[in-house]
């Protein structure tokens, strides 16, 4: 099946990075043009059949050519949809695509993942899943590490998605919530009568993830006797089931998780140095969300989507105080607290914006001991927002007052007055 096409007609200067990367999310083709005129090249290179997505940049959907082009969109094909919109705001994006852009079916199995949609638009994240993707092309043992709630298991189950067992099960199982006497035999299995209470066979999760992926989340914390038991597992493939003499063969990629510094714990005696130099020859290290301020915009809009589509509501905007608290807040929870912010505040917000009142309460008193940072704070991204919609009109109506103040539904007085405030050549 032929994969979707997403053609990107963006002519702000700035890259289009957020959208290529949410296409190609989707499973999408992406091609990135600069005018309309590029963009009807584009497509017309492509089958009539194929389904397409046109994503036009605002700053292109006016006057004759953007007329012409439309007419000529309708008349193509039942298979394209047009969508436009701001550069600078891309949250009503999120979820356009839907499921059919898949271009395989699912596999009928109860454990099937689908590839998460991974978020970010930092260097550092972007060098997180460049290795992610590199190790998905291997069947090798992955170690992820970083702090509680940083998306371990969302980057476990990315890398299934992308390897060759993609169509194989993904189980996931976290170490800690297994009483450590169970855990043998919740990961190995068990045979009829192996203890008492026994009555019965029974798979553990190696063998249920046959063929797929085994996620073991919370390592850090598993006891010694079980390490070695793992470590063994790991260098043969082989385990043997509680109760059972004759050994099993099992295939089947392991990738761990823990929130532990795993060096801390060899030094303290309560991790196996050679289980640990096992797992850390494929390592990817989360950073926290602090450390992800750059993201911060497109993860928000993606949860707010997400969360505003599932409770049935209208879509919300964060308030400028709301957004530049986010902003500030450290996140010690990271992307789960943030998720789970989201969605609280989505739930009780009355209005179309999320504001500070909204919040739980720790984070309005954050933001009370912080008042007068976060009010600065929240102007100065108000006034930033305006200089940039200011630029971006002078920039479309190659500098020409009269033509950016009828634009932007401002008198050429006040246009002239926002730039001497800004300090905007004039």
């Amino acid at each position: 099946m032929i994969k979707p096409l997403a053609l990107i007609i963006h002519a702000t200067d700035s890259p289009a990075t957020g959208i290529s990367k949410l296409a190609e999310a989707r499973d999408c083709s992406v091609h990135v043009s600069r005018s309309v005129e590029e963009a009807e090249q584009v497509l017309s290179a492509f089958p009539v059949e194929q389904q397409k997505y046109v994503f036009a940049d605002l700053a292109v959907c006016r006057g004759a050519v953007w007329n012409d082009f439309t007419e000529k969109l309708r008349e193509r094909s039942d298979h394209l949809a047009l969508i436009c919109y701001d550069p600078h705001h891309l949250q009503g994006l999120y979820g356009l695509f839907g499921q059919a852009n898949h271009t395989s079916p699912e596999p009928n199995h109860p454990h099937y993942v689908k590839a998460p949609v991974m978020i970010g638009d930092t260097p550092q994240y972007y060098d997180v899943l460049n290795l992610a993707n590199r190790y998905a092309m291997h069947d090798i043992t992955v170690l992820i590490t970083g702090e509680t709630g940083t998306g371990k298991e969302v980057m476990a189950q990315y890398i299934h998605a992308k390897g060759s067992r993609a169509e194989k099960p993904f189980v996931g199982c976290n170490l800690t919530a297994i009483p450590e006497t169970l855990v043998e035999s919740e990961l190995f299995g068990y045979v009829k009568g192996a203890f008492t209470g026994a009555d019965r066979n029974k798979k553990g999760f190696v063998e249920a993830a046959e063929g797929g992926t085994l996620f073991l989340d919370e390592i850090g914390d598993l006891a010694p006797a079980i390490q070695l038991k793992l470590l063994r597992f790991l260098e043969t493939r082989q385990y043997y089931r509680v109760g059972e003499s004759s050994p099993k063969t099992s295939d089947v990629r392991i990738i761990a998780a823990t929130n532990k510094e795993l060096e801390e714990a060899i030094q303290d005696n309560g991790f196996r140095k050679d289980l640990y130099f096992r797992l850390n020859s494929a390592r990817i290290i989360l950073p926290p969300l602090r450390d992800r301020r750059e993201d911060m915009i497109l993860l928000i809009a993606n949860f707010i989507y997400q969360a505003c589509t599932q409770y049935h509501k209208p879509l919300k905007k964060l308030t400028s105080s709301a957004k530049t608290l986010f902003l500030d807040y450290p996140w010690p929870g990271n992307i789960r607290e943030l998720k789970s912010v989201i969605e609280s505040a989505v739930m009780v917000a009355d209005g179309a914006y999320i504001t500070i009142s909204d919040l739980p309460m720790n984070l309005q008193h954050y933001a009370t001991g912080r008042r007068e940072e976060i009010g600065t704070k929240a102007i100065r991204n108000i006034e930033d927002g305006e200089r940039s919609v200011i630029e971006e009109a002078l920039r479309q109506t190659n500098g020409n007052k009269a033509k950016a103040a009828e634009a932007l539904g401002i008198s050429t007085r006040t246009l002239y007055r926002k730039l001497e405030k800004f300090a905007l050549a004039t």
